[in-house]
């Protein structure tokens, strides 16, 4: 089953760079018809995500420091292109977020991934991290990838 999840990421991935690859850097943070998630909150907010899992999964945290409250969950995406790092920046991070957490969850067994997650509200959700494993690499993900899409329309981009 590990195999068809991390298809999935890695398809997300693939989808989630096809989408901001020709998005101007000026552009990466413009939030058209009322659109709140932009390209500049959502790579970096999956990127954060991924961290996370990987935090689950018994990997240090390497996601930058100084990003985390810029891409936390519920934070309020900035209209302004300088709060955020470049588009190259963004999508280096959720590749590199993505192998750390292809590589831990394909090594992850089934006792680690049957523990309830640590966090308490996480826990109310996904009764075990393989839960919040399997949602977040696959359901989180498009969500935010289909905001993208969305985006794209309204900026006048057409699809990828």
């Amino acid at each position: 089953m590990i195999q068809h999840l991390l298809f999935a990421y890695e398809m997300n991935l693939k989808r989630a760079e096809q989408l901001v690859a020709d998005v101007a850097e000026d552009q990466m943070a413009v939030q058209p018809s009322g659109l709140v998630n932009h390209p500049a909150w959502t790579l970096g907010h999956l990127a954060s995500t991924s961290n996370s899992l990987g935090g689950m999964l018994g990997l240090p945290s390497t996601f930058p420091e100084a990003w985390r409250d810029s891409f936390r969950m519920g934070g309020i995406p900035s209209a302004d292109g300088a709060d955020y790092p470049s588009k190259a920046e963004l999508v280096a991070q959720l590749r590199v977020q993505h192998e750390r957490v292809a590589q831990a969850a394909s090594a992850a067994g089934a006792e680690q991934l049957g523990q309830p997650p640590a966090n308490p509200r996480l826990r109310e959700r996904f009764p075990t991290v393989g839960d919040f494993m399997a949602a977040l690499m696959t359901n989180h993900e498009a969500g935010h990838i289909g905001q993208l899409a969305a985006w794209r329309r309204a900026m006048g981009l057409g699809p990828a």
